[in-house]
């Protein structure tokens, strides 16, 4: 049975999934910002995520040092998912905007806090915030709370 599932605007891309996610992290860092045109909410699945449809790839270092890869439409560019090699697992992290329907998911945490727009409130579901220089530790916290 289909969980979750959702697209590009065009719809050349789809993709969907009969798991529940592993986390809903909310991400203010200057990358996100610039990729996404706004702070990023993403939902992150460890199990199997169906793709159909053509992804182009764009390639960048992350905040670990380690490969960041983001997955977007090459016919209307909406962007659809992202991995951080950084990340154990077969951890996949699809956008919020790219779902069918994202408001059926809340973020539980939030980083690059020292970005976060002044208007942004919390509405009382973050549970954990970091700081961009607080990498090595969020990372630690993330892989105890989520993978082990």
């Amino acid at each position: 049975m289909i969980k979750y599932q959702g697209g590009c605007h065009c719809g050349q891309v789809r993709f969907k999934t009969e798991s529940d996610p592993l986390m809903v992290h909310l991400c203010h860092c200057a990358r996100c910002q610039k990729l996404q045109g706004t702070v990023t909410i993403y939902v992150v699945f460890n199990e199997m995520v169906e793709f159909s449809g053509q992804l182009s790839e764009y390639v960048t270092t992350g905040s670990s040092g380690l490969p960041v890869r983001y997955f977007f439409c090459p016919n209307c560019g909406t962007n659809i998912s992202s991995s951080q090699d950084a990340y154990k697992g077969d951890g996949i992290a699809i956008i919020l905007s790219a779902f069918d329907d994202p408001r059926q998911f809340e973020p539980e945490w939030e980083s690059f806090c020292e970005l976060k727009p002044k208007w942004l409130r919390d509405s009382g579901c973050i549970k954990k915030s970091f700081d961009g220089h607080n990498g090595e530790e969020m990372l630690t916290w993330i892989m105890e709370e989520y993978f082990s």
